[in-house]
């Protein structure tokens, strides 16, 4: 009868524990949301979201581990991993934008808000992208927790493509960074880079990031168990919302007018790379 007590008050606790940490998390990219708005109310510049999207996991990520109180070995590693991939956007994004103005996609929401953009953009951008980062990050939670370790039989090549998935997005989403950056550079605006990575697929960079994702999230299935595939949400949610919402689509919006899209949209798949079609 002890050990059957025992039990149930354990995973009570394990799930306060999480809900805790939850908590922890969601006050802290609040935290991040409502400054970096109040630094831009004066402005109406809200790009700086965009810098602060990866940086958000590293905050989302340092904030469990505090709640927890540390992780393992894998967390650790994970942890750094999500800070290298968070710190290169960032700087990239910084470096692209910080002489560049405000966003076209930020330009046709501020228009459709007119005065209200004060506070329209803190819901629009700053909240929406402060919850969608905390959906996102579902596969941070098992991996950074310690307690939560029950690989399956197949953990350790579920680890080695999960590993190679998050370093070849990376690869991909860091190559194409730069190869759009010297493009912008040399043949300056109007034009479509249709070269290099851009060749495969219209959105490398997008793919790149999927990617890194999924990697994540089947590394945490690998280190849970099979229990713990509802966290694949949070790279399908990426997937989508690159895909549908926020990538692919409204960046097209700016890049119809150029001489070629029409062909280039139609010869070359938007994130994945299928075979196609002859022009």
């Amino acid at each position: 009868m002890r050990k059957a007590d025992v039990r149930p008050r354990l995973r009570e606790s394990m799930a306060l524990d999480a809900l805790d940490a939850l908590m922890w998390e969601s006050l802290a990219v609040l935290a991040i949301a409502v400054l970096a708005w109040l630094r831009t109310v004066a402005s109406g510049l809200v790009t700086v979201m965009d810098v602060l999207w990866g940086l958000g996991f590293v905050v989302i990520a340092t904030a469990r581990i505090v709640a927890f109180g540390g992780t393992d070995t894998v967390g650790w590693v994970v942890y750094g991993a999500v800070t290298v991939w968070a710190l290169r956007l960032a700087i990239h994004l910084h470096l692209r934008t910080r002489h560049r103005g405000e966003d076209p996609r930020y330009v046709r929401m501020r228009e459709g808000w007119g005065d209200r953009w004060w506070w329209g953009s803190f819901v629009q951008v700053f909240l929406l992208q402060g919850i969608i980062m905390l959906a996102v990050a579902a596969p941070l939670r098992p991996l950074l927790d310690a307690s939560a370790r029950a690989a399956p039989d197949l953990a350790v090549p579920m680890m080695v493509v999960a590993g190679l998935l998050f370093a070849v997005g990376l690869i991909i989403e860091a190559v194409s960074d730069e190869q759009l950056r010297r493009f912008r550079a040399n043949a300056g605006p109007g034009h479509l880079l249709t070269t290099g990575l851009f060749a495969m697929v219209r959105h490398p960079n997008h793919l790149g990031e999927a990617m890194v994702w999924w990697g994540l999230g089947l590394a945490a299935i690998a280190v849970s168990g099979w229990g713990a595939w509802p966290v694949l949400f949070g790279p399908l949610l990426l997937n989508l919302l690159l895909r549908w919402v926020s990538g692919v689509r409204m960046s097209e919006v700016d890049l119809e007018a150029r001489p070629g899209f029409a062909e280039w949209v139609a010869t070359t798949p938007a994130m994945l790379p299928w075979p196609r079609p002859k022009a």
